[in-house]
């Protein structure tokens, strides 16, 4: 997210805002980690092939994604004055970061599919 993407105060009220939500989704997921500690591959797989389990990696995975790609987006805007290499790795983070969303989205439908 670039200067010229956002005001500073849209950005600043959009991390401020994923901050909150990452609250509970980041209980939620270690609430799951320890649910699922000792746990064979079946049970897990059995675990996020409920619906609400499901939805809920999905909404964590997205979240965490939105808001790390925006805070490094901000570290490269404050820190890297080349604007030409400013800008090649706010990209690179966005692809990384829908790389590991998108591998996420896959995951949960391949364990959804039953393989």
């Amino acid at each position: 997210m670039s200067t010229a993407d956002h005001s500073g105060l849209g950005h600043w009220k959009s991390q401020r805002l994923s901050s909150l939500l990452l609250v509970p989704l980041t209980l939620w997921l270690l609430w799951a980690g320890v649910a699922l500690t000792g746990a064979d591959y079946d049970s897990a797989v059995a675990f996020f092939r409920q619906p609400f389990h499901a939805a809920m990696a999905l909404l964590t995975a997205g979240i965490m994604v939105y808001h790390a790609q925006g805070g490094i987006a901000v570290v490269c805007e404050d820190y890297v004055a080349h604007p030409g290499l400013q800008s090649a790795l706010i990209w690179l983070t966005r692809l990384g970061c829908l790389a590991g969303f998108l591998a996420t989205v896959y995951t949960i439908y391949v364990v959804w599919q039953g393989s």
